[in-house]
């Protein structure tokens, strides 16, 4: 989940303004870029273990050095780095560990491969005197969450608290998950709501060609996505989207009255986390709490901290996959920028999804986990409808960025065959988590 702390101290009263805030973001197809995210689980192999915070050669010395020979800045809690950032990009701690890098906003494709590219020799420089090796799996496939490392970050305490009250896997979605995500821009509301639409209904599809968390605690699991299944049962108030948003007709103020229902978790104010968890945002907005009244950074904060499989925030993310190999990082924002950057391609993936219902959806949505690619939304497989999908975004690549096209490959060999990244991993894993983590070591 994103670290970014939204500060804009405007008086938040009115439902408009929250719609307002969100269309600040709007920009004229010139100026559409795209942001990639992507998770990483660490280990040291030497030990067995999974990387703490603390000592010299833990996380918090890694991203020490980084700072120095990278020239990040820095961004500390107490004592501790908990962020880094430089031109336009961060690196940042998930709760159990996980290193995340948010990418700067980029025109081209080409040049988010190039960033990932550097990002991943840069780590792997300062991670390797420290012998931790980064792995692409899409959850760290040994322990408990009660048995990963904690990172000294406020907010996480919060949300330790809160969420294990809201679903039985929230403590494993917070420390054993890795995703990789990919952000992009809008034109207006219509477009937003097209793109926000389209994302929704490909996001079955995504979780099962991406699916790549089979190993749970050291165990082949029925699942080929156990984060897929983790996101069922982590907090519904923040995951269970309106199904009135999938329909053609849904509008932003549809999402915002969504939104604002949704429970906080916390408030900023003054580089201080402050718990608020319980009563919903349009309460707060409302009437305020303990001296404090909402302001749009507020609000901000919020979308923040809902977590359908795609959201909207002054942007759209794409939430849905399981991390995976540098082909697959790459692959994910090439696939949308071909359906969601393309006019014709964004209409034509629209039709893919006509006469299915939200009930379908919701179907393949619990079925995916489990069946990957095989699961069938509404009357046909996920493989057979992806076949279509990345046809359409071949298309809209070829009119966007001729020659990245190729980003599309490992997709395409997936739907082809049937078979995710998690499939490889169930036939040929013997038990030996160390030796899987550095198979899919990534950096």
């Amino acid at each position: 989940m994103s670290s970014a702390t939204h500060v804009d101290d405007r008086p938040l009263e009115a439902v408009e303004q929250c719609i307002e805030y969100m269309l600040s973001g709007a920009k004229p197809p010139e100026r559409w870029v795209i942001g990639t995210e992507h998770e990483k689980v660490g280990y040291w192999p030497a030990r067995r273990a999974y990387p703490t915070y603390e000592g010299p050669d833990g996380i918090g010395a890694l991203l020490e050095g980084l700072a120095v020979s990278g020239g990040w800045a820095v961004t500390r809690e107490g004592e501790a780095i908990v962020a880094l950032a430089r031109d336009g990009a961060t690196i940042t701690l998930e709760p159990g560990g996980q290193l995340e890098l948010s990418g700067a906003p980029l025109r081209r494709l080409a040049d988010t491969a190039s960033e990932l590219d550097a990002h991943l020799a840069e780590v792997r420089a300062a991670s390797e005197p420290l012998g931790i090796e980064w792995s692409g799996l899409g959850l760290a496939p040994q322990g408990t969450p009660a048995e990963m490392p904690h990172m000294p970050k406020a907010r996480y305490g919060i949300m330790r608290r809160y969420l294990p009250t809201r679903g039985g896997h929230a403590l494993h979605m917070m420390h054993q998950t890795c995703t990789v995500q990919a952000n992009f821009d809008f034109a207006d509301e219509a477009d937003a709501m097209r793109k926000l639409r389209l994302s929704l209904w490909l996001s079955p599809f995504v979780l099962g060609a991406f699916a790549a968390s089979t190993i749970v605690n050291g165990a082949v699991a029925p699942e080929r996505s156990f984060r897929g299944r983790i996101w069922l049962d982590t907090d519904n108030d923040r995951f269970v989207f309106p199904d009135r948003l999938l329909e053609p007709d849904a509008t932003l103020r549809d999402y915002v009255e969504w939104a604002l229902d949704v429970p906080m978790f916390f408030l900023y104010r003054e580089g201080r986390y402050l718990d608020y968890t319980g009563a919903s945002f349009r309460d707060f907005m409302r009437e305020g709490r303990d001296g404090h009244h909402a302001t749009v950074g507020d609000f901000g904060l919020h979308l923040s901290t809902l977590f359908p499989d795609a959201r909207l925030k002054t942007h759209l993310e794409v939430r849905a996959a399981d991390m995976g190999s540098r082909a697959h990082v790459l692959a994910l924002p090439a696939m949308h920028v071909g359906l969601l950057y393309d006019g014709e391609a964004l209409a034509d993936g629209l039709k893919l999804f006509e006469g299915m219902t939200p009930a379908q959806w919701w179907a393949a949505r619990r079925a995916v986990p489990v069946e990957g690619l095989h699961t069938r939304l509404g009357d046909t497989s996920l493989a057979e409808i992806g076949q279509d999908v990345l046809r359409l975004a071949h298309g809209g690549l070829e009119r966007w960025e001729p020659g990245t096209e190729t980003m599309l490959a490992v997709l395409e060999n997936a739907v082809r065959h049937g078979r995710s990244p998690a499939d490889v991993v169930r036939e040929r894993f013997d038990g030996d988590v160390a030796a899987l983590l550095h198979a899919t070591r990534i950096c």
